[in-house]
């Protein structure tokens, strides 16, 4: 039997212009036996054709924000948007608008940095980030739908970025579209028959962003479903890329002006 290639089967994937809105980099504690440096990064992007991804850094989510944010600045490339890891504390708030940031990637799980994003806690933080259009990523598992539902009232012009939400998640998912615009959520795991070309017909294209979850998940999984969906060209290339492109367009950098 050949051996698999990508490159074959996910060929004509190289006119859509992918871009991955869920993708880290660097060394991991838990991870390490999956966890790619920037060059394996890059290889896997190109093995399926990825030509941009927003990228975060496993220290910045298993160890400490400001390492993990010097290590991702370190290990930067300009195909990668940096989503750098963010803090509640009112001074951390200031060292991430130096950095003018279009992406961040929040992780406030009892696992991970340990925080509420009420506005008693985190107001300082996402009132920066809404103020700015910031994309915000965050993983269901660190938020859950209740808290999710909060901070959207919480913030409702926050650009929010739902990643890894599962394919069971329809029930929850759509009554909060219905009333949030400024959700999203990647494809990495809507992964169950048919349910991304369903919510394309009965939706619309809008909210769905291509994602990956490189390196825990090869992107054969998101792309061979994207591929497949039966959904017009235009959706397609607007899932594959093109609304995260809109959504970082639309951040406000530290002058005023639109990234």
């Amino acid at each position: 039997m050949p051996g698999y290639s990508a490159a074959e089967q996910f060929s004509e994937a190289a006119a859509w212009d992918l871009f991955d809105a869920n993708a880290r980099v660097g060394s991991s504690g838990v991870h390490g036996h999956l966890a790619l440096d920037r060059a394996g990064l890059l290889s896997e992007m190109d093995r399926f054709f990825i030509r941009s991804a927003v990228v975060s850094h496993w220290r910045g989510e298993e160890y400490d924000a400001e390492i993990g944010n010097l290590a991702l600045a370190a290990d930067n490339d300009p195909r990668f948007t940096p989503a750098w890891a963010a803090l509640p504390d009112r001074s951390f708030v200031e060292a991430l608008e130096a950095r003018q940031p279009r992406a961040v990637r929040i992780t406030p799980g009892t696992t991970q940095h340990n925080f509420s994003l009420r506005s008693w806690c985190a107001g300082a933080v996402l009132e920066f980030l809404q103020d700015h259009a910031v994309v915000t990523l965050i993983a269901l598992a660190d938020i859950g739908w209740t808290e999710l539902e909060t901070l959207l009232q919480n913030f409702p012009r926050l650009p929010l970025v739902l990643l890894d939400i599962g394919y069971r998640a329809d029930r929850y998912l759509f009554p909060l579209l219905d009333r949030f615009p400024s959700l999203h959520f990647d494809t990495a795991t809507y992964l169950a028959h048919r349910q991304l070309e369903h919510h394309v017909q009965k939706r619309g294209a809008d909210a769905l962003l291509f994602g990956t979850r490189l390196p825990l998940f090869t992107p054969a999984s998101a792309l061979g479903v994207l591929a497949s969906a039966a959904i017009s060209d235009p959706n397609r290339l607007a899932i594959a890329g093109g609304n995260l492109r809109r959504l970082l367009a639309e951040v406000v950098t530290r002058s005023g002006r639109q990234a």
